[in-house]
């Protein structure tokens, strides 16, 4: 998807000014738009996934290599989108510490 069209995309999502992202509106997002480099997959259908990095780290490490070769508006829709999630996969986890003790014994046998 071109410049333009991303834009749009995250605004229609979002607002203009971002005021109706969250961690679900966030989520929804990801699972609207792809821009992701497309999934190889085999004869019998199955994914194939090439990938050799053992660590987060490393995975990590090779994506932002990778991003400095993408042509400039690619690298600007993929830097947006790791960081939205990653801002707000924080956002999402400090409210769980937050609020989180309110929903601790709700999974806990009474018997």
């Amino acid at each position: 998807m071109d410049k333009e069209e991303f834009k749009q995309r995250v605004r229609e999502a979002f607002g203009e000014d971002l005021h109706r992202a969250s961690p679900a509106t966030v989520r929804e997002f990801f699972d609207s738009i792809d821009v992701v480099v497309p999934l190889t997959l085999r004869g019998d259908s199955r994914i194939v996934i090439e990938e050799t990095a053992k660590t987060y780290e490393e995975v990590m490490r090779t994506f932002f290599a990778r991003i400095l070769h993408e042509p400039s508006d690619r690298a600007a829709q993929l830097l947006f989108v790791v960081a939205l999630d990653l801002c707000y996969s924080v956002i999402e986890s400090h409210d769980a510490d937050r609020i989180g003790h309110l929903f601790r014994h709700w999974d806990d046998d009474p018997s």
